[in-house]
């Protein structure tokens, strides 16, 4: 007997856009239920480093030669600051 062969489950549009809701609101359900620590929660994470990466980008200079050390030194404990929240 043969069997009917579907390639899709809804469309081809459609498909990967309901596979990538469906991962994010069961993420979003298991945090909720099982929970983090204070400050450790997807959102804070990935505000801090939007928030980071945005000020990496507004004080970059044109070129690398014109950065000050005061410019470095701060990029310098940007980086040592993000690094220590990851851990």
């Amino acid at each position: 007997m043969a069997t009917l062969r579907y390639p899709y489950l809804i469309s081809k549009t459609i498909d990967p856009i309901f596979g990538i809701a469906v991962g994010v609101s069961a993420f979003y359900l298991y945090e909720r239920r099982e929970g983090r620590k204070e400050g450790h929660t997807l959102n804070e994470l990935v505000m801090r480093r939007y928030k980071l990466e945005m000020a990496k980008f507004r004080n970059q200079p044109k070129t690398e030669d014109g950065i000050s050390e005061s410019q470095k030194q701060k990029r310098l404990a940007e980086a040592a600051i993000f690094e220590n929240t990851t851990k």
